[in-house]
């Protein structure tokens, strides 16, 4: 792939090496929207030159997909009005595709999920429940985030912490009882979020369905993101194949694991640093 005349590739860039990004899809919170629920000028600019080459630009989030439908409208990001965002997945789980001037859901996908969900949730349910009595047990204040209706609402029981070290050893506690009772479940960590949901959702799996769909071999994906929640599309045990990032404010431990994967690891944080990896990884030159 030859870069134009007007953009230069950063220094190490693999762009040349390997097929060209097709789609790039982004975290929320602390990757691409800032505190104050803002997303930066250049974040908008770089996407949107992204979306004018034929890129699609996708978010792989736990917001909800409502949230998202409002917050792309006030930055004119949405399909009714650029549509630099093309596709949506909120609640990590539920896949909503562009078309027209709206997102529809995916609804065999999230027929699918909501189906499973209905018996598995009552065993995630009584899992976080037993993870409370556990940090009780240790002398900790956690409590769930959100009541068991909306907890199955959104697919994601979730007990709050009181720091990111206690959700860390919760989080192990939690996957230990997984994996010794076999539960088709699985857990992840958001800073001192912990949270049990279907082992077949996920970012990770959605990403990889969405992918599918839109006809995009995982190999031309970048999934970028910054929290332990992100885990399951970057992390390269997973198998997955996309190409991975996380800007500098990410965890250690999710820099680790994808520089493991050989991803990109940016200097600058949050909105900025996805915008360094797009300059760095797509021949867009951010420093424009």
């Amino acid at each position: 792939m030859t870069a134009p005349s007007s953009v230069r590739p950063t220094a190490g860039s693999e762009a040349d090496s390997r097929p060209p990004i097709a789609m790039i899809a982004m975290d929320l919170d602390g990757t691409i929207l800032e505190a104050g629920e803002m997303i930066r000028p250049e974040v908008i600019a770089a996407l949107g030159e992204l979306a004018a080459r034929g890129v699609r630009c996708v978010t792989a989030t736990g917001r909800r997909a409502d949230f998202q439908r409002d917050l792309f409208a006030r930055y004119g990001m949405d399909m009714a009005s650029t549509g630099i965002i093309q596709a949506l997945i909120g609640d990590e789980r539920e896949i909503f595709l562009g078309t027209g001037d709206r997102y529809e859901p995916h609804a065999s996908w999230n027929d699918a999920l909501r189906a499973r969900w209905v018996d598995l949730f009552p065993i995630a349910w009584g899992l976080m429940e037993e993870a409370r009595n556990e940090a009780a047990a240790r002398g900790w204040e956690v409590s769930f985030l959100q009541p068991p209706d909306v907890a199955y609402e959104r697919g994601l029981p979730t007990l709050v912490c009181e720091d990111a070290s206690q959700g860390s050893s919760l989080c192990l506690w939690v996957q230990e009882q997984i994996d010794q009772r076999d539960l088709p479940l699985a857990t992840n960590r958001n800073i001192r979020l912990v949270q049990a949901f279907d082992a077949q959702a996920g970012k990770g799996p959605a990403l990889a369905e969405m992918a599918r769909v839109l006809g995009i071999p995982n190999e031309q994906v970048l999934a970028i993101g910054d929290s332990s929640n992100d885990y399951t599309m970057l992390d390269p045990r997973f198998n997955h194949g996309f190409r991975t990032a996380t800007p500098a404010n990410a965890e250690e431990e999710l820099k680790q694991m994808v520089r493991a994967g050989h991803g990109y690891v940016a200097s600058a944080e949050a909105g900025l640093g996805t915008v360094e990896t797009i300059g760095a990884l797509t021949f867009i030159d951010s420093r424009r």
